[in-house]
């Protein structure tokens, strides 16, 4: 880890005298409370409850990271530009490697072009008055057995970044911009084909009112296809900002349809609470349908401009897909902490 640091400090004062080099990162540091009970569906006397009790730990609200980003003058309007980012331990110090962000690309003003381990246009449509962060509804529920955003390759995993991807991304022209992302997985040998992974997306801002859709189609190692959309939109009121959004997903395994709505509200002088409620259904080749449904509740306290103080709570209650006893599980988390943004 400290190795680590060094060699980022490291890159950005070598690359001062020729290039813009920032290094930035979030530290998210607190205190949660998780419960998870389970109900296998004959009789309450099998429920199985778990109780974590309260637990001091990094990324409640949003995962601690750490990155380095920059950008370089290459010719008149074009710039080369980089970024790595990773995930940190706030509280035991540990750095999983540059597993969120490894890019190189260009930009101008034909848009951005950039290569390498990123974020998809189907991440970037997920929007909610949590910020789609650790007590949002949106993505507990979303996020079914059916489909998880699957930048990662794989149908149901919840990894949205992209390896071995190119991704171009318009300018911004009236309020619209769109972006397209292909990756190859590489991953063939003589018994299995490539994965890969294609995904569209178009943003609008103007004045109080966003919108985003996306959609992406993955192919895993097995020849199995899964194709998903995802639209959300969001209204400033001035006294709070309105957040809506559905999605769908369609594979062998089955579909999905999901639903959401939430809330921010500016309660005091640097005060946002946030509220918001999701639901899925999955319905499995035809047969029992399972459902998702999450509420969660936020409020941050924006300290100055890099510090922030949060408490939340979200409960997510699933019914088992497809299974003659259908299984319920009740999760809930508490979490209160601090983050802090440099």
């Amino acid at each position: 880890m400290k190795k680590t640091l060094i060699a980022l400090a490291a890159v950005a004062a070598m690359g001062v005298a020729s290039a813009e080099v920032t290094l930035y990162g979030k530290l998210d540091a607190g205190v949660s409370v998780n419960t998870n009970n389970a109900n296998n569906g004959i009789n309450a006397a099998t429920t199985l409850k778990y109780d974590q009790g309260a637990q001091f730990g990094s990324g409640n609200y949003e995962g601690s990271r750490i990155g380095v980003k920059g950008s370089s003058a290459i010719a008149s309007g074009v710039k080369g530009v980089f970024q790595l980012e990773g995930g940190l331990g706030a509280t035991d110090g540990s750095f999983s490697g540059f597993g969120r962000v490894a890019t190189l690309g260009l930009t101008g003003s034909f848009g951005t072009v950039t290569a390498g381990l990123q974020w998809t246009p189907y991440d970037s449509a997920f929007n909610d008055g949590l910020e789609n962060n650790g007590f949002a509804p949106t993505f507990a529920a979303f996020c079914t057995s059916i489909h998880c955003d699957a930048g990662s390759f794989g149908a149901t995993s919840s990894k949205g970044n992209t390896k071995n991807s190119i991704q171009y991304a318009t300018p911004t022209v009236g309020g619209f911009n769109a972006s397209a992302l292909y990756a190859n997985g590489g991953d063939a040998t003589a018994l299995i084909s490539n994965s890969s992974y294609t995904g569209f997306g178009l943003n609008y801002a103007v004045g109080p009112l966003g919108a985003q859709l996306a959609t992406e189609s993955v192919k895993d190692t097995s020849g199995a296809i899964v194709n998903a959309w995802l639209l959300t939109g969001s209204y400033n009121l001035g006294v709070a900002t309105v957040f809506l959004g559905a999605e769908g997903a369609d594979a062998a395994a089955g579909k999905s349809t999901g639903y959401s709505a939430s809330v921010s509200v500016p309660v005091a002088k640097a005060v946002t609470v946030g509220l918001g409620y999701a639901t899925d259904t999955q319905t499995k080749s035809g047969s029992v349908d399972g459902k998702i449904n999450s509420a969660g509740v936020q409020a941050v306290y924006a300290w100055n401009a890099a510090t922030a103080i949060y408490a939340g709570y979200n409960k997510t209650d699933t019914t088992a897909l497809n299974v003659v006893a259908q299984p319920t599980t009740n999760a809930t988390k508490f979490a209160t902490g601090v983050r802090y943004n440099f």
